[in-house]
């Protein structure tokens, strides 16, 4: 009994360990881009890292493989992150257009834009998925990201009930903020779509 608690001991301190140091290399490597140009890369390197674990790979230098990753991914996912935040500033500024404009057409358009954005919210979250898992060419980490989450609705609703759970969490102890903010979701979202991914080639 007392090995069994010793080792969840072990076991649990060697998981705090190992999300923070991931966590504390995705900010370091933000910050190394410049905040705009490092946020795409370092989250690459972040989900690449998680999907380590999630496929039972626990043992390797995290700083040296993140930063491997982060260099080698650096200018193509920043392209297409720049797509995406493109398209997002696009469709948000509709959205503020439309509910400045009165009427009936108007408040349908706004909720339309609204159900929009959401769609692509919900794909945005599958980008570093796919991209770490899949070898793809440049549109298609535009295209299937979309595509896997319209036929992913059980996985949708894990993601956004893991991440209001991790924010909610995160929102009542910000001093978390530093140490799980990134990796935590990252893990959650991963943890999903690794099974759906596996179902995906397997039907394929």
């Amino acid at each position: 009994m007392k090995d069994r608690f010793g080792t969840f001991l072990v076991e649990t301190s060697d998981w705090i360990m190992r999300l923070i140091k991931t966590n504390f290399a995705w900010w370091i490597h933000i910050l190394m881009g410049g905040i705009l140009l490092g946020f795409f890369p370092a989250t690459l390197a972040l989900f690449a890292t998680v999907r380590r674990w999630t496929r039972g790979d626990l043992d390797f230098p995290v700083w040296s493989s993140f930063h491997q990753c982060y260099r080698k991914h650096f200018w193509n996912v920043n392209a297409l992150g720049m797509i995406y935040l493109l398209v997002g500033i696009f469709l948000f500024i509709d959205i503020l257009l439309a509910n400045k404009i009165p009427g009936v057409l108007a408040v349908i358009v706004y909720f339309f834009l609204s159900f929009v954005f959401l769609i692509y919210l919900l794909s945005f979250t599958y980008f570093f998925s796919v991209y770490v898992h899949f070898q793809l060419p440049f549109k298609e980490y535009l295209k299937q990201p979309f595509i896997i989450m319209l036929i992913s609705f059980k996985q949708n609703v894990l993601i956004l009930i893991g991440i209001a759970m991790i924010g909610y969490f995160i929102y009542q102890m910000p001093g978390l903020i530093p140490f799980l903010s990134g990796v935590l979701p990252a893990y959650w979202i991963m943890n999903i779509l690794i099974k759906q991914f596996n179902k995906l080639a397997v039907s394929d």
